[in-house]
């Protein structure tokens, strides 16, 4: 189960470096848009689906319980986070204009959003946030984006799961 699913774990992990660097030479911020969630929950799906749908048909008889179907998600979707997050760190360690896009972009989103953060949080802070901002670290964007493709990963495997689990009669 672990070696046939790590190949489309590697797969996934370079999928979504490719589809992150695609979404940044269109002029999309991947940190930032929130449409990347879906497409991050699509790719999972995919993956997942098809390491099941192989283990399932072609290595356990046409059988796959519920442990199996999240064992899978997990052994797909673990390395490939990893090899996503290192794949970033990597760029932006080389590239500090990634960074800088970053900043500029998040300081946009929250000047478009200054009354609301004005009116709910008041302006203490508002004043935190873009100071947050400028003192980001690379690493730490990567922890906030490792964690936001962890919780798209642990959406997406149990529902993979229910739908290609099959009991034997």
């Amino acid at each position: 189960m672990i070696k046939h699913s790590l190949k489309y774990s590697i797969l996934c992990g370079i999928f979504l470096v490719g589809l992150f660097f695609i979404s940044i030479n269109f002029g999309s911020n991947p940190l930032l848009d929130s449409k990347h969630f879906w497409f991050d929950l699509g790719v999972y799906f995919l993956f997942i689906f098809f390491a099941g749908k192989e283990f399932k048909d072609f290595r356990n008889d046409g059988i796959l319980h519920f442990w199996q179907g999240i064992s899978i998600g997990f052994i797909v979707f673990l390395p490939a986070i990893i090899i996503f997050e290192v794949a970033l760190y990597m760029t932006m360690e080389m590239n500090s204009d990634m960074l800088k896009a970053y900043q500029k972009g998040a300081e946009a989103l929250i000047k478009s959003n200054e009354a609301f953060y004005l009116e709910e949080l008041g302006e203490e802070a508002l004043n935190e946030r873009y100071k947050a901002i400028l003192e980001i670290t690379p690493a730490q964007l990567v922890q906030m984006t490792f964690r936001n493709k962890l919780f798209s990963a642990f959406l997406i495997t149990p529902v993979v799961a229910i739908i290609l689990r099959k009991k034997p009669k």
